[in-house]
C-alpha cells in the first residue's frame, strides 16, 4: 500500500478513535479499559488494512475507513466487554457514534 494511503488511514483512525473513546466513556467504560479497547482496535484495523490476502480486492475497491474501523472496534469491544454487544458495543451503536 502506498505511503500516502497509509497516512490517510492513520488520520481516519485517529479521528474515529477519539470519537470511540468519548462513546465508551459516556457509557461508563473506565479510561484504562477504553484505552485498551482502542489499542486493540488499532491492531485489528491495521492488520486488516495490510492483509496481503486482500491486496487484489484493494486494487479494485478501496476499503472504506469507517467500515473498517467499526468492524475493528466491534471486535475489540466484544473481546473485552462481551455483554456490550447488546447495547453500546453493538455494530450499529458504534457506527452511529462515529458519524
Amino acid at each position: 500500500m502506498p505511503e500516502q494511503d497509509k497516512e490517510t488511514y492513520s488520520v481516519h483512525f485517529a479521528r474515529f478513535a477519539a470519537k470511540l473513546e468519548k462513546h465508551l466513556l459516556n457509557h461508563g467504560v473506565a479510561c484504562n479499559d477504553a484505552d485498551i479497547i482502542i489499542e486493540e482496535s488499532s491492531v485489528i484495523f491495521f492488520e486488516r488494512l495490510n492483509n496481503p490476502r486482500k491486496f487484489i480486492s484493494r486494487i479494485f475497491k478501496k476499503q472504506q475507513p469507517l467500515q473498517l474501523f467499526v468492524e475493528s472496534a466491534f471486535e475489540a469491544i466484544a473481546k473485552h466487554i462481551p455483554e456490550a454487544q447488546k447495547t453500546f458495543g453493538s455494530y450499529g451503536a458504534i457506527e452511529f457514534s462515529l458519524r
